[in-house]
C-alpha cells in the first residue's frame, strides 16, 4: 500500500519543522537516567527508545498543583489569567494517548473544566510505536478508549510511516510534506492495536469487600502515593482555600491527591468512608479496572506499567485483575 514515509535521517529535519507550529517537547532521557517529558531544544533529541517516561503527560493539562480561582472582596471570584502558546507533545506512546482520552471525557463533558479546556485546545500530539515490555499490560487487558493522535509515526526498517487522523494533522503534514516519501510500504502492526477494544460479556459482578486479596496487598503497601502520581488517568484533586494575610483575597488552589491517601475520603468532622488501606486499595482497583460514576465500564487503565515500575513495595495488580476480570487476551 502507499504511504507517507520519514526516514530516520530526516527525524531533526522534522522537529525542526514542528517548531515553527509551537513550543516542541518529547521524551529526554537525563543525566540521572530517568526519561521526562521536557522541552525539545535544537540539539536535544527525544529518547524514541525508551519505553515511558516518569510522569504522564496529564503534567501538562492537569498541573500538580495550580491555582483555579483567585478572590478579591472588590471583585469576588475570578478565573485566573492564563496563556496557552501552542504545545506540541511529539513521542507519544498509544498509553499515553489512550490516557489523554479518558481525561477529555472526564474533564470535557457535560459541565468542561475552562483550565483543561484552554490548554487541551492549545495542544497537539503526536505518537508513536512502541513495543510493550515485562511491566506493560496494555496487550492483556481489552478497553474501548482508543490511541487517538494528530499525527502517528508507526515504526518501520529505516523509518516511520506517519499518518494523520485530524485537521489539524492534515495541515502538519502540508508543512512537512517535502520532508515525506511516497512508498509502497506494508501496513506495520503497532500497539495502537491494543485499544478500542469494546469491553463485553455479561455485568459486572461487584467486588467482594471479604476477598483476601484486598488484605494482602494492603499489608504491604505503604501509602506512598507513587502508583497515583505517575498514572495517565488519576485526577482526583484535593481543593484548598488559601486566604491573604490582608484579609480581602484569597485563592482557591487545586492539587493532585490519592486514593489511596487515608485523608482522601475523610470529611468535616472526621468521617472517613475508607478508614482501612484494603477498603482504599478495593476503591483504587474498581476505578483502574471497571470505571465508575459517568465512565462506568470504561476501564482507567491504559497498561503503560509506571505504577508497577515506580511502586517501592512492587505490588502488581495485573494477576488479580485477569482472575477477577476474566479479561486475558494475549495478542
Amino acid at each position: 500500500m502507499a504511504a507517507r514515509f520519514i526516514s530516520h535521517d530526516n527525524l531533526e529535519l522534522l522537529l525542526e519543522r514542528l517548531r515553527m507550529y509551537g513550543n516542541l517537547h518529547g521524551p529526554v532521557r537525563g543525566d540521572d537516567g530517568v526519561v521526562r517529558f521536557t522541552a525539545l531544544s535544537p540539539g536535544t533529541p527525544p529518547d524514541l527508545s525508551a519505553v515511558r517516561s516518569l510522569l504522564p503527560p496529564k503534567k501538562y493539562l492537569l498541573h500538580p498543583r495550580e491555582t483555579i480561582l483567585t478572590y478579591t472582596a472588590d471583585a469576588g471570584y475570578q478565573l485566573p489569567s492564563e496563556e496557552n502558546s501552542p504545545l506540541i507533545l511529539f513521542g507519544l506512546h498509544p498509553c499515553d494517548l489512550a490516557g489523554i482520552q479518558y481525561l477529555d471525557r472526564l474533564f470535557l463533558g457535560d459541565d468542561p473544566d475552562l483550565l483543561y479546556t484552554a490548554r487541551r485546545a492549545a495542544l497537539t500530539l503526536i505518537g508513536i510505536s512502541c513495543t510493550p515490555d515485562d511491566f506493560c499490560s496494555c496487550h492483556r487487558f481489552a478497553t474501548p478508549l482508543e490511541a487517538v493522535s494528530d499525527l502517528f509515526l508507526a515504526s518501520v526498517d529505516g523509518g516511520y510511516v506517519v499518518t494523520s487522523s485530524s485537521p489539524r494533522g492534515y495541515e502538519l503534514l502540508k508543512g512537512v510534506q517535502e520532508l515525506l516519501e511516497e512508498r509502497e510500504i506494508e501496513s506495520p502492526e503497532d500497539s495502537r492495536r491494543f485499544f478500542g477494544q469494546a469491553v463485553s460479556g455479561p455485568a459486572f459482578s461487584e467486588l467482594d469487600a471479604t476477598l483476601p486479596e484486598w488484605q494482602e496487598l494492603a499489608n504491604h503497601c505503604l501509602g506512598c502515593g507513587a502508583c497515583s502520581l505517575c498514572c495517565p488517568t488519576c485526577a482526583c484533586f484535593d481543593v484548598l482555600e488559601c486566604g491573604g494575610l490582608d484579609g480581602d483575597s484569597a485563592v482557591r488552589v487545586r492539587r493532585w491527591d490519592n486514593c489511596l491517601f487515608k485523608s482522601h475520603a475523610q470529611v468535616a468532622g472526621g468521617m472517613n468512608f475508607r478508614k482501612d488501606r484494603a477498603e482504599r486499595f478495593r476503591y483504587r482497583y474498581r476505578h483502574k479496572y471497571r470505571g465508575f460514576g459517568p465512565l462506568r465500564g470504561f476501564p482507567a487503565c491504559v497498561g503503560c506499567g509506571r505504577c508497577r515500575v515506580a511502586c517501592p513495595a512492587g505490588l502488581d495488580l495485573r494477576p488479580l485483575a485477569e482472575r477477577l476480570e476474566g479479561a486475558h487476551h494475549e495478542q
